[in-house]
């Protein structure tokens, strides 16, 4: 990465007149990036420096888990720490209940339930441009209040294991990852019936093969924005609902909360955030960041936020709950 950022350097010299202060202050910084790792390389061996990173399991280890102990799952991303912060997002309004819950879910000791944080806490080498352009500027603001919630002793797992394609550099290699993870997934549903709460628009598995394999499909349809201002009843339509059943949610920040929430009852529930749209993505090998799905919501633009009517028998059948 210090080859490129020199590189780019090298470009910009070219292009500037070689002679006074700005000039200098260019070659200075270029020598400064020069030396850096050596720099830093003393300081942690010789200095006693101490480089802090939450330990965080990869999405094959976190699905793993998954699968072997039937773990529920709560991921915690940019969106959820924004609004631990007082901060609004685009589909949730700033709700200070809702930044109180999710302290308590990432601070949970439940041995069923595992917290997902993303793994851009470090090297962010295989991710593309503008996803390493956003978590460097976020991790250089937003770091050190991350870091007072965490607990560096403890093995977090990978809030990106439902995002392995679209974020990801696209190479040959990664077609072959994903169409095998893809396949590997499907095992924490095979047999089995489930009960997904999305949001309305997200028509989560809907016109693809992802829940092939369930057992029985069964929704719960919520708003699509500020999904947390129904949270009371959002939480009361699963008190008729079989312990025995899989719940995935598909509510932004609110699934954090409700993972937690029914992971405490007994439920295995499981956060699974954007798996279905990432995986309409891998299957037409789209390389544009937040293309736009027909018929799925995806909060990208307005292309994507424009939900189209959905007239499907089967899509209707399923529908067992609808929270306004």
């Amino acid at each position: 990465m210090l080859k490129k950022i020199i590189k780019e350097l090298e470009r910009f010299k070219k292009r500037t007149f070689c002679s006074g202060k700005k000039y200098k202050q260019l070659e200075e910084l270029q020598y400064k990036l020069d030396n850096l790792p050596y720099e830093i390389y003393d300081k942690i061996i010789n200095g006693g420096l101490c480089v802090q990173i939450p330990r965080i399991k990869s999405a094959d280890e976190t699905l793993d888990k998954i699968l072997q102990d039937k773990c529920s799952l709560s991921r915690f991303g940019d969106g959820e720490f924004g609004l631990m912060f007082g901060s609004r997002i685009h589909y949730q309004n700033r709700c200070g209940e809702l930044a109180r819950r999710l302290k308590e879910v990432i601070a949970s000791e439940n041995p069923n339930l595992l917290i997902g944080l993303p793994p851009c806490f470090a090297s962010l080498d295989n991710y593309v441009p503008p996803v390493i352009n956003f978590w460097r500027k976020w991790m250089s603001k937003k770091r050190e209040r991350v870091y007072s919630y965490l607990d560096m002793n403890r093995v977090y797992y990978n809030a990106f294991f439902t995002r392995v394609y679209m974020l990801l550099n696209k190479t040959d290699e990664l077609y072959k990852n994903c169409g095998d993870y893809f396949e590997k997934i499907k095992k924490v549903w095979a047999d089995r019936d489930v009960v997904i709460c999305e949001g309305e628009g997200t028509r989560f598995g809907m016109f693809n093969d992802l829940l092939d394999g369930a057992k029985s499909i069964s929704r719960i349809l919520c708003p699509a924005r500020s999904a947390f201002d129904k949270y009371g009843e959002i939480l009361s339509a699963f008190n008729d609902i079989s312990r025995d059943k899989l719940v995935l949610t598909a509510i932004g920040p609110t699934a954090t909360v409700l993972a937690y929430d029914l992971c405490n009852t007994g439920y295995q529930a499981i956060d699974i955030g954007l798996l279905d749209v990432d995986y309409e993505w891998f299957l037409r090998k789209e390389v544009e960041l937040g293309a736009p799905l027909e018929f799925k919501y995806v909060d990208s633009g307005k292309k994507g936020r424009k939900i189209h009517q959905l007239q499907d028998p089967e899509y209707k059948r399923q529908i067992i709950g609808t929270i306004k």
